[in-house]
């Protein structure tokens, strides 16, 4: 077999403050393949040793370094040479004195591709090792290129995506916040089928950018579970209340059975739990025209008796084929059942994000199907009971009058550099009886905020903008005004960003498109506050 190590000569950096360890390493890997080029390169202290690696002109093949010495031992060397990536330049071998298991373990965790100990240096024995330690530090280094740059392509899928949201998101609260003013205005019912046919084909849109940035962040696991008490029955209720309206549309019945057993209070990620809930509800809503749908909350246990929330959504659809049931939860697909395909809409997104994320949440999805019979969509999450938050903890107090009439003589400052958007928010303001005075960038903001701040009920600004964005002329308000209230605007429905507008500063944050009446009653629990100074 033909060897290309035997053709060239092989460096080797030997560091060990013994100069008699030094000697017997030489003399094993000669010996042991005498027909091999050696060079050696040595270093009595960990130092000198790191400096030969850092600073050699040459390619090293391997170093072999102890782990006892003076000045920085063999582990501190391991530390400092795998900086700044975590992955060690040179395939490394560690000499030790020790047979001990932890202390060979913890060479192996620190990047070092094999340990021998001292007692073990013999000619047949050295070279093999050295040998494998460049092999396995070959391997490990194309792994650790291909995870990098795997990292590299989901940070890079994440910041378009990112980006096309952003995109999408800012022109869309100029498309959804007319046909809301358009819906105020008087018009002629074919008007208002229009008007109303364009705005959901907009929300629509933006529900599909939603399950783009979710399915984005899930494949990149960025996306994680915020655990916090909650009142469980009281979630299905209101989800129940928000799909009614779209069951009655379709004339299908839709039903709620709660099971008495389980604790009202739980802790899990009610956000998540409620995204996956709507999801099915209305994917059965839309495959059962005329047909019913059964909700059904219980609780149960796995082998181990530790216990699970069990949710099942039950409809009388066209049903699924039996070589579908798995490929519905693939991203982009979708059941091709003759029914399925007539209802046509949709991307195959929802049911992929959905399964991730009860995964994500500690528990699985289920379904079973017979077609134009119906399907049993289920899912378990773990099983946590807590105390119920009292309403004052987990949202605002209700307003002690109608918004238009909190919003009379309220004063606003909003910054916004879209002039669509700058056109909606101001209109929306002001139509409500508020007034709305319009800057175009941070630096505005931050002029006008510090010449008449009084003037104002609260803030209103985007995230990005030109010359200072509005999260750091958030920051620079607060450094002189602690009390005007800021609600932040933004197109990245990200739980990071929202924590960064909280942690300089800003009260509220609205995610873009804006919800007009959202932004209305923000501004309007604002305008009370000021009324009951």
């Amino acid at each position: 077999m033909n060897d290309n190590r035997v053709d060239r000569v092989q460096r080797i950096l030997l560091i060990d403050d013994c100069e008699e360890d030094r000697a017997r390493v030489r003399s094993a890997l000669m010996q042991g393949a005498p027909q091999r080029r050696y060079r050696f390169l040595e270093a009595d202290d960990g130092e000198s040793g790191l400096a030969l690696c850092l600073d050699h002109p040459e390619p090293i093949d391997c170093v072999i370094v102890d782990v006892h010495m003076p000045k920085l031992s063999g582990n501190d060397f391991l530390e400092q040479i795998r900086r700044p990536t975590g992955f060690p330049k040179f395939p490394i071998v560690v000499l030790t004195g020790s047979t001990m298991s932890h202390d060979a373990g913890g060479t192996l965790q620190l990047g070092a591709q094999d340990y021998i100990t001292k007692d073990s240096i013999y000619p047949s024995v050295m070279f093999r090792v050295v040998d494998n330690a460049i092999e396995r530090h070959d391997l490990l280094r194309e792994l650790h290129e291909s995870r990098r740059a795997a990292d590299a392509a989901n940070r890079a899928k994440s910041a378009l995506v990112g980006n096309i949201s952003h995109e999408i998101r800012t022109p869309m609260t100029a498309v959804l916040g007319i046909c809301e003013l358009l819906l105020e205005s008087e018009l002629s019912s074919g008007q208002e089928e229009l008007v109303r046919t364009m705005r959901d084909n907009g929300q629509y849109l933006v529900e599909i950018v939603n399950d783009l940035l979710d399915l984005s962040k899930l494949e990149a696991g960025k996306l994680e579970v915020q655990d916090e008490a909650f009142d469980l029955r009281q979630l299905f209720e209101r989800s129940m209340e928000l799909m009614q309206v779209r069951a009655r549309e379709s004339k299908t019945s839709l039903a709620l059975a709660f099971d008495e057993d389980l604790p009202l209070g739980v802790k899990a990620d009610p956000i998540r739990i409620r995204q996956v809930v709507l999801n099915l509800i209305s994917n059965a809503i839309k495959f059962s025209p005329g047909g019913s749908v059964d909700v059904r909350v219980t609780q149960t246990k796995n082998r181990t008796k530790r216990k699970f929330i069990n949710v099942e959504v039950a409809d009388t659809g066209c049903g699924i084929p039996e070589d579908d049931l798995e490929r519905i939860f693939l991203p982009f697909m979708q059941s091709e059942t003759k029914g399925r395909a007539k209802t046509g809409g949709g991307t195959g997104l929802g049911l992929a994000i959905c399964r991730r994320l009860v995964k994500l949440m500690g528990g699985k999805m289920h379904v079973e199907s017979r077609v134009d019979v119906g399907s049993v969509f289920s899912f378990t999450v773990p099983l946590h009971p807590a105390d119920v938050p009292e309403p004052s903890e987990s949202e605002r107090p209700r307003l002690s009058a109608p918004v238009e009439e909190l919003l009379q003589g309220c004063k606003f400052l909003v910054a916004e550099d879209t002039t669509a958007t700058q056109m909606i928010l101001q209109r929306v303001i002001e139509a409500a009886g508020g007034h709305a005075t319009i800057v175009s960038s941070g630096v505005e903001l931050l002029e006008h905020v510090k010449q008449q701040s009084d003037q104002y009920t609260a803030i209103v600004t985007d995230i990005q903008m030109p010359e200072m964005d509005g999260l750091e002329a958030t920051q620079k308000i607060r450094e002189f005004n602690q009390k005007i209230p800021i609600v932040v605007l933004t197109a990245d429905a990200v739980s990071e960003t929202q924590q960064q507008a909280t942690a300089v500063g800003a009260n509220d944050v609205l995610t873009k498109p804006i919800v007009r009446r959202e932004l209305l009653e923000t501004l309007a629990h604002y305008c009370e506050a000021q009324n009951s100074c």
